[in-house]
């Protein structure tokens, strides 16, 4: 071999030598970078919070709501770890879920088949007699549920209309952790809502979502004039202290319902027990509850259906709205609160059955004319 050729091996072996440095060096800072980063993200559980409250549920979650429902499950001090998204179109669901540990932060199912919402609907209007507490507060549709938990139900037209002929609907059941603020889970709920919506091809128009601060106000009674719960603006109660709840959605709903009662809250934090409540119930799942109730009152009917009727303690009274059953509720407080709550200014006491007669007529009526509905029964006084 010349010297000449030589040179040139010696310096091929060189520069082979100078690459394969230089890939050990890269390799080495890239895993430096890799076990930087995994020891900056396990010391920086409020990076961690963030990045998967970014990218849960779409993206859909709004700015501060999950670090108020983080603090409010079992142990407030800790910190996301995990998050999962699943869409299935062809089925009609859509999940979300964030957690902490073993710990539910939050979990959202979405669903518009007809079937599963009706599976879920049996689960809160039960034919153990049991409902909602209550419907949802700011004209949205939907309710808060029986033990913990808000649902929403907005309209969903881009899945067209189920074998019955019914407009299609979105059902979306919103959970957290104990004892998360339902305004909260309502704004998360909205705005994953909307999203599941958007990802299910609903179409339509988006639901409002409630700003942070929203929390449902107690209003007076004489608010509830022009209302379809504008017979709880004439009660006339002895102490002028009283307070109404007014949750009247602004368009199609499962439930609407209305309340007074005593401003403020008990000892569990809770809102004082009202001395009377209006409940409506839309849809086919109200029937489960009315024939519950009517055996539970001792009302003649068979077991497939049953007529108004009105009792010391509550009344109902029936319609059809939209091709499907509705049913129209009033009730009484069952424990009666202070001594003298249920009187009137008049005299009359708020569990005769006249006085209950009037409010359940008073708000059955605008309700049904409201919503369209035909066919409205009202219990007779006996």
């Amino acid at each position: 071999m010349s010297e000449e050729e030589r040179e040139r091996r010696d310096a091929v072996r060189a520069q082979v030598d100078r690459r394969r440095r230089r890939r050990r060096v890269v390799a080495w800072c890239v895993a430096g970078a890799v076990v930087l980063g995994i020891a900056g993200w396990a010391a920086e559980p409020s990076v961690r919070d963030k990045v998967i409250t970014a990218r849960a549920c779409d993206g859909a979650i709004p700015d501060g709501s999950m670090d108020v429902l983080r603090a409010t499950t079992q142990e407030p001090d800790a910190h996301l770890t995990d998050h999962t998204t699943e869409i299935r179109p062809e089925l009609g669901r859509y999940f979300c879920e964030v957690g902490s540990g073993r710990l539910r932060v939050l979990e959202v199912r979405a669903y518009t088949r007809r079937d599963d919402i009706d599976r879920e609907l049996a689960t809160e209007f039960g034919d153990d007699g049991g409902h909602p507490r209550a419907a949802l507060p700011g004209g949205l549709p939907g309710f808060e549920r029986r033990i913990a938990g808000i649902t929403l139900m907005p309209p969903c037209p881009g899945r067209g209309k189920d074998a019955a002929g019914h407009p299609g609907r979105l059902l979306v059941e919103v959970l957290g952790g104990y004892p998360a603020p339902a305004h909260q889970l309502l704004r998360t709920g909205a705005a994953v809502a909307n999203k599941a919506a958007e990802r299910l091809g609903c179409g339509g128009k988006p639901l409002p979502v409630p700003a942070s601060e929203a929390e449902p106000k107690q209003v007076r009674p004489a608010a509830a004039a022009g209302t379809s719960c504008a017979a709880l603006a004439d009660v006339r109660l002895p102490d002028p202290v009283w307070t109404a709840e007014l949750r009247i959605p602004r368009g199609p709903a499962p439930m609407a319902s209305c309340a007074l009662r005593r401003p403020g809250k008990d000892e569990n934090g809770e809102p004082r027990d009202a001395v009377v409540q209006l409940y409506g119930y839309y849809g086919d799942f109200s029937q489960r509850m009315v024939l519950r109730a009517a055996r539970m009152d001792g009302v003649a009917g068979d077991r497939e259906r049953t007529g108004p009727w009105l009792t010391r303690s509550g009344g109902w009274a029936l319609a059809r709205c939209d091709g499907q059953a509705a049913a129209f509720q009033v009730q009484g407080s069952p424990r009666g609160g202070a001594e003298g709550d249920e009187k009137t200014e008049d005299g009359r006491d708020l569990r005769d059955k006249r006085k209950l007669r009037d409010l359940l007529a008073s708000f059955a009526k605008k309700e049904s004319a409201a919503r369209g509905c035909d066919g409205l029964r009202l219990p007779s006084v006996r």
